[in-house]
C-alpha cells in the first residue's frame, strides 16, 4: 500500500507486548503490508530512561509541564511526566536516530494502529501528489505527513482526500523524511513535554508538515479501548474486558486505574507525625485560624496525615485521592507534630492493640527506614515507645520546617503560619481541646493502659536510649528519669 510513498516502515512496539505483536502482522497484511521492521520501544525501567532522569534531562514537578502552574484547574489532569511517558519519548528519540542515519522516507506506526477501509484509496491519492511534485516526501527535505490519530469526527470517509496545514497528534501513524528526523534531533534539548506535543506541535517549522484528511487510520487503545494503553490506563478498556468476560483482568484494571499516578497535587502545607500524636488536632487548629487543612483528606491549604511521614505506595486510611500517597503530593512547608511520651505511649499501646493494621504499616516502614524491627522489643510499652521514637526519627531526617509540640506550641504555630504567608483569622479564639481523645476502633471505645513509674525506669537499654533521644530532641521531661 505504501509502495512509491515510503522506503521503510517502522513499527514502534514494546518487545514484550505479545498481544499487540500477535495482532499487527495479520492486520497489516490485509492492506498488503508485509515488509516492515519492529523498533523495540523502551519500558519505564530501561537504562536509557533512568539515564535521562539521572542527568536531569526530564522536566520535573513543580510545576505542571503543560500549563506551568503549581496547581491546575483540573485535579485529575496529567501534570507530571511519568516514567512511561519518558520511556515513550526515549523510544522515539532512538527511532529518529535510526531514520536520520540513512536517507529515507519512513512510515512510522504504533503497534495498536487500525487502518480504515479507505486507506488504499488514500495511498493512491498520496502517490499522485508525489508524482506531481505537490508533496515533498523526499529524503533530503525536512517534512512530515500526519496520517493517523485518535478516533474523532475527522474519521469519516469522504469522496476526496485533502491535505491541510492543521495540527493533529498523529503518533499512531505518520510519514517523515530522514532530513526531518535529523531536524528533530537537532531541535531536541531535554524532555519537557510528551513525545506527541514535541513532534507535532513544538518542533516543526512553517511548511514542514501537512495532515491528510480523512486520516488513513486510528488506534485501538486510546479512544477505542480494544487494547490496554501502555502509558496511562484508560477507563474505556474496561468495556472491552467486560464484553469479553475477562473478569480477573477487569478487576485488575480497575485497581490499576485507581492507583495510577499521573497527577501531582500541590498544597502549601503537609503535616505529619505519629498516630495518636496530634495530626487531627493540628488540622483542627489550622482550620480555626482560617487555614483549610484536611485530616487524611484534601484541604485547600494542605493535608495532615500521619501516613505522610513515609512514601508508601498507598496510605490505607486516606479519605481523598490527594491523601492516598505522598508520591503524588507536593508541598512548600512540612510540619511535624510531636507529643509528650508520657501521654503518647499509652495511647499508642491502645492503637497497637485495636488497630493491628496501623501497627503493621508502621512496623514495615520503620524496618525499611531504620533497620529496626518493632517486634524485637519484648513488651507492649516498649513497642509503642519505639514506634513513637523511630517514626519521628524518620520525619526528623526530612528536616521539617516547623515542629509542633501539641501541648504547648499553638501560639508558635500561629507565628509560623503568619511568617509562611498565610492570612490568619486574627479574631479566632482557639479551642485547644484534644481533637480525637476517645477514638473509636470499629465503633468501640477502649480505656488506655496505664504506665506506672516502674514501667518507665525498667525499660531495656535500647528502648531507654530511644526515649532519651526523643525527650532531648523535643524538650520533653523524661519519664524514665522521674
Amino acid at each position: 500500500m505504501f509502495e512509491g510513498i515510503a522506503d521503510k516502515i517502522w513499527v514502534l512496539s514494546l518487545p514484550g507486548d505479545a498481544e499487540r505483536r500477535a495482532r499487527l502482522p495479520g492486520h497489516l497484511a490485509e492492506f498488503g503490508i508485509t515488509d516492515f521492521a519492529w523498533h523495540d520501544a523502551h519500558g519505564p525501567d530501561a537504562p536509557e530512561v533512568k539515564t535521562l532522569f539521572a542527568e536531569d534531562q526530564v522536566a520535573r514537578f513543580p510545576s505542571c509541564f503543560r500549563c506551568g502552574k503549581l496547581r491546575c484547574a483540573d485535579d485529575t489532569c496529567n501534570n507530571v511526566l511519568i516514567p512511561t511517558q519518558v520511556a515513550n519519548f526515549a523510544s522515539y528519540l532512538s527511532l529518529w536516530r535510526k531514520i536520520a542515519a540513512e536517507p529515507q522516507v519512513a512510515l512510522i506506526i504504533e503497534d495498536d494502529i487500525l487502518f480504515h477501509p479507505w486507506a488504499k484509496r488514500s495511498a493512491a491519492f498520496l502517490r499522485r501528489k508525489i508524482a506531481r511534485g505537490r508533496l515533498p516526501l523526499r529524503a533530503d527535505v525536512p517534512f512530515m505527513l500526519r496520517i493517523a490519530w485518535g478516533l474523532d469526527d475527522d474519521h469519516k470517509w469522504r469522496p476526496f482526500s485533502r491535505l491541510r496545514d492543521k495540527l493533529r497528534m498523529s503518533n499512531p501513524g505518520h510519514l517523515m523524511t530522514s532530513a526531518f528526523a535529523a531536524a528533530l534531533l537537532e531541535r531536541f534539548e531535554r524532555i519537557e513535554t510528551t513525545s506527541d506535543v514535541f513532534l507535532h506541535r513544538e518542533a516543526p517549522r512553517a511548511g514542514e508538515t501537512l495532515t491528510l484528511f480523512p486520516p488513513m487510520a486510528t488506534e485501538l487503545s486510546y479512544t477505542l479501548g480494544q487494547l490496554d494503553s501502555t502509558i496511562h490506563p484508560k477507563e474505556v478498556y474496561l468495556d472491552h474486558l467486560e464484553a469479553e468476560g475477562r473478569t480477573e483482568e477487569h478487576a485488575a484494571h480497575v485497581e490499576r486505574l485507581r492507583t495510577h499516578i499521573k497527577h501531582i497535587y500541590h498544597r502549601p502545607l503537609m503535616i505529619t507525625g505519629h498516630p495518636r500524636s496530634g495530626t487531627k488536632f493540628a488540622a483542627t487548629v489550622c482550620s480555626q485560624l482560617g487555614v483549610d487543612v484536611g485530616h487524611e483528606t484534601d484541604g485547600v491549604d494542605g493535608i495532615s496525615s500521619w501516613m505522610f511521614a513515609v512514601e508508601a505506595d498507598e496510605n490505607p486510611w486516606a479519605r481523598h485521592p490527594a491523601a492516598r500517597t505522598r508520591r503524588a503530593f507536593h508541598w512548600h512547608h512540612m510540619i511535624q507534630c510531636v507529643r509528650d511520651p508520657a501521654t503518647a505511649v499509652p495511647s499508642i499501646m491502645r492503637e497497637n492493640a485495636h488497630a493491628p493494621a496501623s501497627y503493621d504499616f508502621r512496623r514495615d516502614h520503620i524496618l525499611r527506614g531504620t533497620g529496626t524491627d518493632l517486634d524485637s522489643f519484648k513488651t507492649e510499652a516498649e513497642r509503642a515507645l519505639a514506634s513513637l521514637c523511630l517514626w519521628n526519627k524518620i520525619i526528623r531526617a526530612q528536616s521539617p520546617a516547623f515542629t509542633f509540640r501539641i501541648e504547648a506550641d499553638a501560639g508558635a504555630l500561629q507565628d509560623f503560619l503568619t511568617a509562611s504567608g498565610f492570612e490568619l483569622d486574627q479574631e479566632a479564639e482557639l479551642d485547644l481541646t484534644p481533637a480525637n481523645a476517645n477514638k473509636r476502633y470499629k465503633g468501640q471505645t477502649y480505656d488506655k493502659p496505664e504506665m506506672a513509674p516502674g514501667d518507665w525506669t525498667s525499660l531495656s537499654a535500647p528502648a531507654a536510649a530511644l526515649l532519651d533521644d526523643y525527650c532531648e530532641t523535643y524538650d520533653y521531661p523524661n519519664p524514665g528519669r522521674a
